[in-house]
């Protein structure tokens, strides 16, 4: 079967990854302003359903890499790591050094007993989601880069089994059905071991829940691969307003029938805006705005928290000032002094450790071939 889709940077890539940011710091900023406009209200408060988009675009754009490196490398599945690792790792070990020099070890709404030397170790080996009092103990955010690292040891072989539309179907309705069953059996276990709010929260986090998330972004390369052109404005524009079509239906439900969660429902929002896109990239939502936004957004993603708590005394607001200002504000705040502080670790950390990483897959490809 001939696979048309390479590698090759499409812009609308980093466009999507800026649109997931702007939703996860959007929602956010709700919890400290929330704005009175209904749509945008709603739009803030399921923002931080942008995890999913980044959860698609992950395993579509690992998909591609994947299907290219192995034809040129000579040790793909190893250098998928060595990249994995360089590109992860190094900026991930700082925020756990950031945040605990900001939040402390003492007790927080995720660790209720303070965070021990065994939530370190679950954290530093990338571990924590794999136990509800430490997914997100130390970084707040750190469970979805938990669930990511969770992923990619299973990338070569999904890679290899998972080549047809299909397969990827019968991966995204396999993975809804196991979800399912895994929370009935061990629920019951958890709450004997850890706090019941935090448990109940743990089942939205945890890996299961989201492997049908990453299936979507396996279905959007199995769609995409064969297709002749990219350049097709009248099916992008199509998919587009399909995308938000479902985007408004979503918001206004939590579920449908009770048997697709509302994470699931926004993915596959997600997923129609991502073939939407490759096919017609509207400037409104790919440009160069949203392109280092996403470039930066690992970045974004790790550091906006820490300024989020004390933004408001920072910058007191009285009520006078409506409450849809105090959001558009505060806002438009937290992403340029995020943007700012992430255009240096970006430049100083990420690239620097990506780079590392080439070099060491270089080395490891010009001895293999002595």
């Amino acid at each position: 079967m001939a696979q048309r889709v390479e590698i090759n940077q499409y812009k609308f890539i980093d466009a999507l990854r800026g649109l997931a940011i702007l939703l996860v710091i959007a929602t956010h900023v709700a919890s400290i302003a929330r704005p009175s406009v209904p749509t945008l209200r709603l739009i803030a408060q399921n923002g931080a359903f942008g995890v999913q988009l980044f959860y698609i675009v992950s395993s579509l754009t690992l998909f591609l890499s994947t299907h290219q490196r192995s034809q040129i490398e000579k040790r793909p599945t190893l250098n998928f790591f060595i990249r994995r690792i360089f590109r992860i790792v190094p900026l991930y070990y700082l925020a756990i050094v950031a945040y605990t020099l900001k939040n402390g070890t003492g007790p927080n709404y995720w660790a209720p007993d303070g965070i021990l030397w065994w939530q370190y170790g679950l954290t530093l080996l990338f571990l924590h989601g794999w136990h509800p009092e430490a997914i997100n103990a130390i970084i707040p955010l750190g469970w979805s880069i938990a669930i990511e690292m969770t992923f990619y040891p299973f990338i070569p072989f999904l890679y290899r089994r998972i080549n047809d539309t299909g397969k990827a179907l019968l991966l995204i309705l396999g993975s809804l059905i196991l979800q399912l069953v895994l929370i009935a059996v061990y629920k019951p276990i958890l709450l004997q071991y850890a706090t019941g709010y935090i448990v109940q929260a743990y089942f939205y986090l945890w890996f299961f829940a989201q492997l049908p998330i990453f299936g979507l972004g396996i279905l959007a390369y199995q769609i995409l691969r064969d297709q002749k052109s990219e350049n097709n404005k009248s099916l992008g524009n199509a998919f587009i307003l399909l995308a938000l079509f479902l985007y408004i239906a979503f918001l206004q439900t939590s579920t449908y029938l009770n048997i697709l969660p509302t994470y699931f429902l926004y993915g596959i929002a997600f997923l129609v805006l991502t073939l939407g896109l490759y096919f017609n990239s509207i400037k409104l939502l790919v440009n160069p705005i949203t392109q280092w936004i996403g470039k930066v957004s690992y970045s974004l993603y790790l550091v906006h928290f820490i300024f989020l708590v004390d933004l408001k005394s920072w910058i007191p607001l009285d009520a006078s000032f409506g409450k849809t200002a105090q959001f558009a504000l505060y806002f438009m705040i937290l992403l340029g002094i995020s943007s700012a502080i992430s255009y240096v670790t970006y430049r100083f950390i990420e690239v620097p450790g990506m780079n590392l990483g080439k070099k060491l897959i270089q080395r490891l490809e010009s001895q293999s071939s002595t």
